[in-house]
């Protein structure tokens, strides 16, 4: 049955693009980079977002008579400009965790279906990645540490509880770049997204590990694309909403996916994946990763 599609974008995406006006040097770099994965680029047309870089294109027509949509796991080949050092787990890991976002906004409206025969079948590589420096994202995590239990010691433990945020330190902050296209029955190409991401100094969770930035704009990545492919809008320009209790269910607190289908990417670290952010530890602590089939 068709869903009626929502229009939740993320907040954080607002703070990010109004700090970033401030100070430009502190996100990661963006490159997109046509590397061949997707069946035609002549179509695709800029879109620019302060904190996101995407080319975009969609068959409106087609994308209304959809009812079905089949996702192919996004692949993350070990020989990716950057990926060296990353492992295949991790590799694995953060292209889940792409899927699994893609997955939900896509549930919004469509049924997705293991089916070869959907409506349209979804596939995404990541093309281009900058890894995490573990450097700075320890002296984030350490300062971060050090000056709450400062604030803590002078203002009470009990009114002292919780992490002060403070700015990353500008070194290594990771990127992300990915190729998406949805096919239709017939193999035309009927959506696609060249998309990047950074991460900057203001609104990304540092975690000691490489794949720290890459993995949560994986999820960046999987929620525009799939909020493209649901609505035909650009994600770069819809309004911000704030999420309904479906998302926070879902996407937060780890409970059962809106589609059965989504099973197949697991669910969200939940409450385990909050403590893990919280006091900085790699997402593999928390995230088990796709179903295992």
């Amino acid at each position: 049955m068709l869903r009626p599609p929502t229009l939740p974008r993320s907040l954080p995406r607002l703070v990010a693009a109004s700090a970033v006006m401030f100070v430009l040097g502190a996100c990661g770099t963006v490159l997109l980079n046509d590397v061949g994965s997707l069946s035609r680029y002549d179509r695709l047309r800029a879109s620019t977002e302060a904190s996101t870089t995407a080319r975009l294109y969609a068959d409106a027509d087609a994308l209304a008579r959809t009812r079905t949509v089949r996702i192919i796991p996004t692949q993350f080949p070990a020989n990716v400009s950057g990926a060296v050092g990353i492992s295949e787990a991790e590799r694995r890991l953060v292209a889940n965790n792409a899927d699994r976002a893609l997955c939900y906004e896509l549930s919004l409206r469509y049924d997705v279906v293991s089916s070869r025969s959907a409506d349209l079948t979804v596939r995404a590589q990541v093309t281009r990645v900058d890894p995490t420096d573990l450097i700075g994202a320890g002296a984030t995590i350490g300062t971060s540490a050090a000056v709450t239990v400062a604030g803590q010691v002078g203002i009470g433990f009990a009114e002292g509880l919780g992490r002060i945020p403070i700015p990353r330190v500008p070194i290594g902050l990771g990127s992300l770049t990915v190729e998406a296209e949805a096919l239709d029955r017939r193999h035309e190409q009927r959506a696609a997204m060249v998309w990047g991401g950074a991460a900057n100094s203001f609104t990304s969770q540092p975690r000691y590990s490489h794949i720290s930035d890459a993995y949560d704009l994986a999820g960046d990545f999987g929620q525009d694309f799939g909020f493209y492919l649901a609505t035909g809008e650009d994600p770069f320009k819809a309004p911000l909403t704030l999420p309904n209790w479906n998302r926070i269910r879902v996407t937060t607190l780890g409970e059962a996916p809106l589609d059965p289908d989504c099973e197949a990417f697991g669910r969200a670290p939940g409450l385990d994946g909050i403590l893990t952010d919280y006091i900085g530890l790699p997402p593999d602590y928390s995230d088990k990763g796709p179903r295992v089939r």
